[in-house]
């Protein structure tokens, strides 16, 4: 089975819910969208890491979001670099732990959306390449401190790809050095990003919303474009708090 029989897979994936956003979601989403977009839009003017990249972001309601095990599998997949392929993630192949079988099952995390509030999808679109991605890494990571620090409850934040807070790189300890910090990407806990991105640009932050990750249509095939990419972070926020 190729990347492409698992993206048309992952298309035929119902929603964990699909019920219309409801009052609660679209009250928070009125009385906050202002001030997350001044969070996000704040950081990302002093950050030099990332100032290059155009920022997208939006909210959806958590329960429409599209998670699966088959999901899990894409980081296992052929991974086109660079350099070349390679035949699997380097967090798959390195046993990194904000990847599988270290990330929650499909069935904890669906579990976490039933506190949730909102997902706060961001989206960086720019060039490749490993020290970019991991910037939006410690990006996402600076917003979901300021919005804590604000009142939010922030119940869980989510990477685009194999977690790259630690400086030094991911440890070849069983566990993680800094579990607290640590950043699980959407894809191994079972989130098709693909959907994430095209509900959030309904509710747009900032950026006019996310845009739909088409480049992942060419995965593992040479017409890939390993030099424009969408990577694709998010922030599940509570009930609580607000």
């Amino acid at each position: 089975m190729n990347a492409q029989d698992y993206i048309r897979e992952a298309e035929e994936i119902s929603p964990v819910s699909g019920e219309a956003p409801g009052a609660a979601f679209l009250d928070f989403y009125e009385r906050h969208r202002a001030q997350i977009r001044e969070i996000l839009l704040g950081l990302k003017g002093g950050d030099a890491n990332i100032r290059e990249f155009t920022l997208r972001a939006g909210m959806m309601h958590p329960a429409n979001s599209v998670i699966g095990e088959r999901i899990m599998e894409f980081c296992r997949l052929p991974y086109r670099t660079g350099e070349g392929t390679i035949a699997a993630c380097p967090g798959a192949l390195g046993n990194w732990k904000g990847c599988p079988p270290h990330s929650p099952s499909v069935e904890e995390t669906i579990g976490l959306l039933s506190g949730a509030r909102t997902l706060l999808i961001m989206q960086f679109e720019g060039s490749e390449g490993d020290g970019r991605q991991g910037a939006t890494h410690l990006f996402t990571a600076r917003v979901a401190e300021a919005l804590h620090e604000e009142g939010f409850n922030i119940l869980e934040a989510y990477s685009c790809g194999p977690c790259r807070l630690c400086a030094s790189g991911c440890g070849e300890d069983e566990e993680c050095r800094q579990p607290e910090r640590r950043l699980f990407a959407l894809e191994s806990c079972g989130f098709w990003v693909n959907s994430l991105c095209r509900k959030a640009s309904g509710f747009p932050v900032c950026g006019g919303g996310p845009r739909e990750v088409r480049w992942i249509n060419d995965w593992d095939l040479p017409s890939q474009d390993t030099e424009s990419v969408r990577f694709v972070t998010g922030i599940l926020l509570g009930e609580d708090g607000w």
